[in-house]
């Protein structure tokens, strides 16, 4: 069965007595979104971590310190505040000051436009971070990067909360996308498609460019208007066109998730 954006909602299971319908759509979503970063090989095992704020609160859902991307349910994610304060005691896993520091400083500074915020140490994008080079947009896909890219020196592990304003100030007010150099990859969006999706997008354009920088060949460079205009595409300021449906290809990835273990949801 194929299902819209739009239709997702009525096929979540039941809210749990006692949580709101916002909470427990948005845990399945984050959910899925652990399952899928496991199903694409971007996992370090327990760390990294995809954070998703509950709508209309200053509470966002992290995965426990401990536990593996494929056993991510909906139901084992932590709720925290935006100090760090678990609202639910009773789960017994902590969660990782690292992940808490850098998705707060997200949340705390963009409460309107970046409700999901993604963190991994995939390949690709740390091989990009390890380079003194910019990312460019080799494809139509990345062009939704340009402009949207900001770059976050390496400090060491992010245990100093003051690291905070400075990850803050390299996303600025118009950034999605962050290189933490010598580090790795964080993209954000107004939901976990769109967190999702900008990761994917930018994990497979460093590919090509790694790839396309290592033969050698002269590199077909786009124009910055082009760029622009493709960019204004996939935000979905053209009417025409599969992007402005914005992410047909999310209720397909939930379809993926239930054919190979529909207890995501659980």
């Amino acid at each position: 069965m194929t299902l819209t954006l739009d239709d997702l909602q009525a096929h979540y299971p039941d809210t749990p007595k006692g949580m709101s319908d916002a909470e427990w759509h948005a845990r399945i979503d984050l959910a899925a979104t652990y399952r899928l970063t496991h199903f694409y090989g971007w996992t370090s095992v327990v760390y990294n971590h995809i954070t998703l704020r509950v709508p209309g609160t200053d509470t966002f859902l992290i995965n426990a310190f401990g536990v593996r991307y494929d056993e991510i349910t909906a139901s084992n994610l932590l709720l925290i505040d935006l100090d760090g304060n678990q609202i639910d005691q009773k789960s017994g896993w902590p969660v990782n000051k690292a992940g808490y520091l850098i998705h707060s400083a997200v949340h705390r500074a963009r409460p309107n436009d970046l409700h999901c915020v993604m963190h991994t140490h995939e390949t690709y994008s740390q091989t990009m971070a390890a380079l003194n080079v910019e990312v460019v947009p080799m494809v139509q896909e990345a062009c939704q990067l340009y402009e949207r890219i900001g770059y976050h020196e390496f400090e060491g592990i992010v245990l100093d909360a003051s690291e905070q304003e400075r990850l803050v100030a390299a996303l600025g007010t118009d950034k999605h996308t962050l290189v933490l150099k010598n580090h790795g990859l964080l993209t954000a969006g107004p939901s976990a498609a769109w967190a999702f999706i900008r990761h994917q997008h930018f994990i497979r354009n460093a590919e090509i460019q790694l790839r396309a920088m290592a033969s050698g060949g002269e590199i077909s460079k786009l124009s910055p208007e082009v760029m622009r205009h493709t960019r204004h595409q996939f935000e979905g300021g053209d009417a025409q066109g599969g992007a402005a449906v914005r992410h047909p290809e999310w209720p397909a990835f939930l379809r993926l998730l239930d054919s190979i273990d529909p207890g995501w949801k659980s």
